[in-house]
Parts: C-alpha cells; sequence; structure tokens
C-alpha cells in the first residue's frame, strides 16, 4: 500500500468545508512505515550525503526517524565510492563530483534488502541573470524572484529552482522544462508565500539541469501540493522516483549553477 501524507491544514480545511452541512467523522486510517532515500551528485566538488529515513503516521509529529546500520555506495563504470553514516540516517562521502552525460548509480543495502537507483547528469545550463519583480499586484512590497537563462536548442531540458533566504530554504518547488520553449530564452518566475522577501536579505538561486525522471519526481511533488509552484507541507501520493523497488525519495546526478544577491529596494 501507497503511503499517504495529510496536512493538518488540509484536514482542516476539509472539515471547514463541509461543516456548515454536516459533521463528518474522517476515519484516517494509518499505512505502514515506508524507506525513505534521499541523495544526489552534482558537478561541484563536495562531500556527497544520503539521507535514510523512515515515514511515521500522518497524526504523529512529521519528524521522520533516520535509518542506522546501512551499507551505502554511489558507483558508476568501474568505480565506486563509500559513505559512513555520521548521524542517525545521515550518510557521507569523501569530496566528489560528477561528470556530464555519466550514469550514476546509488545502492543503499539495509534490512536485507538492496535499493538501486540510476540517474545520468545532463548538460549543464548556466543561469544567464535573475532579477527582482515587484507586482503591485500582490502588494508594493512583495518582492519575487526571476531567473533568465538560454534554453539549449538541439537536446531535451529539464530544470529545478532551489531558493534560499538569508540561507533558510523555501519550502515551494519549482520545475521547468523546454517543451514549449526549446532552443528560447526562458524566463521563470519563482512565486512564493512561505518567506517575505525583505531589504537586506540575501537570497541565493540554484539552477539545477536534472534527467527527466527526477524532473518528473518533482513536477509531481509540486502539482499535488495545492499551490501553483507547489509546497512541501503536502504530498497525497508518493510521485514517481528512479528506484527498483518500492521506496520513497530520490536519487538525482544533476549539474548546479547558483546565483547570490542581496536585497536593496
Amino acid at each position: 500500500m501507497k503511503a499517504l501524507y495529510i496536512s493538518a491544514f488540509f484536514i482542516l480545511s476539509m472539515i471547514g468545508f463541509t461543516s456548515c452541512e454536516k459533521v463528518i467523522d474522517l476515519k484516517l486510517q494509518n499505512s505502514s512505515p515506508q524507506l525513505v532515500i534521499e541523495g544526489g551528485i552534482s558537478n561541484v566538488a563536495q562531500p556527497l550525503t544520503v539521507k535514510i529515513s523512515r515515514t511515521v503516521p500522518f497524526d504523529q509529529p512529521s519528524v521522520f526517524p533516520g535509518v542506522s546500520g546501512a551499507t551505502v555506495k554511489i558507483s558508476t563504470g568501474n568505480s565506486s565510492l563509500g559513505f559512513n553514516e555520521t548521524s542517525k540516517g545521515v550518510y557521507r562521502s569523501a569530496a566528489t563530483f560528477g561528470f556530464t552525460g555519466r550514469t550514476y548509480t546509488l545502492q543503499v543495502d539495509v534490512d536485507g534488502q538492496t535499493y538501486k537507483a540510476n540517474s545520468t547528469m545532463p548538460t549543464q545550463v548556466l543561469i544567464d541573470s535573475i532579477a527582482i519583480d515587484k507586482d503591485g499586484f500582490r502588494g508594493d512590497d512583495e518582492r519575487t524572484m526571476v531567473v533568465y537563462f538560454n534554453d539549449p536548442a538541439k537536446e531535451k531540458n529539464q530544470y529545478r529552482f532551489i531558493m534560499k533566504v538569508n540561507d533558510v530554504q523555501v519550502r515551494d518547488v519549482f520545475t521547468r522544462n523546454d517543451e514549449f520553449s526549446n532552443g528560447k530564452t526562458i524566463r521563470v518566475a519563482l512565486f512564493q508565500d512561505d518567506i517575505k522577501i525583505k531589504v537586506g536579505d540575501k537570497v541565493e538561486i540554484e539552477m539545477q539541469c536534472v534527467d527527466e525522471k527526477t524532473y518528473t519526481y518533482w513536477f509531481t511533488f509540486s502539482k499535488q501540493t495545492g499551490n501553483a509552484q507547489g509546497n512541501a507541507s503536502v504530498s497525497p501520493t508518493n510521485p514517481p522516483n528512479n528506484f527498483d523497488k518500492p521506496v520513497l525519495g530520490y536519487f538525482s546526478a544533476y549539474t548546479s549553477d547558483k546565483r547570490f544577491v542581496t536585497i536593496k529596494q
């Protein structure tokens, strides 16, 4: 059975919407805990991290307990890189980086089972520029970060964006592909209501070029969350991923380009 996650906000919204008609007794059943594996490798030299945890029932605090005792490695061709458990459920490797066009395999051995996921690192696309959009429709003091980049014309490309404000990651999930803009200059507005951006704030934007399966995972995740860009607080179903056995999470080989800006007005 697939896990089902429902936030308290989602449940209360349902109750409030129908309470004027009749009282509804929500008989929500907890599903069995499921394994969650999250990891990746980029083109930037850095220690790699793989996190392994288990889900909890929706009526318990949403802090997934880490899973200890796993054997973790990432391999490509005839080479492999091992990981050490640095804290419960957190596994780290020595600093390394990946190469465009190469396929990487994450293997996790835990509880007598082996889980594998493959991901191919795509061609890197760089951010051309970032801008700040002050849209009076949303309020004179509402700021939206905008990313511009030039999409390559001879290949299919998928992108994921991560934004941090004062080193705190915005919860919203941002994705884009080039289905209708292949070979063009693309403008992506990172609409979000999680963190209000103010004068003096330091904003970091990362653009990841990801393979198709990773894009499908994040795109599906964003569309399940109840707003245009996605919000990680609600996940009604389990997004498809690239693991060979039923497990939650993802493994991504991606390229990374970052830009930083301090808000001055």
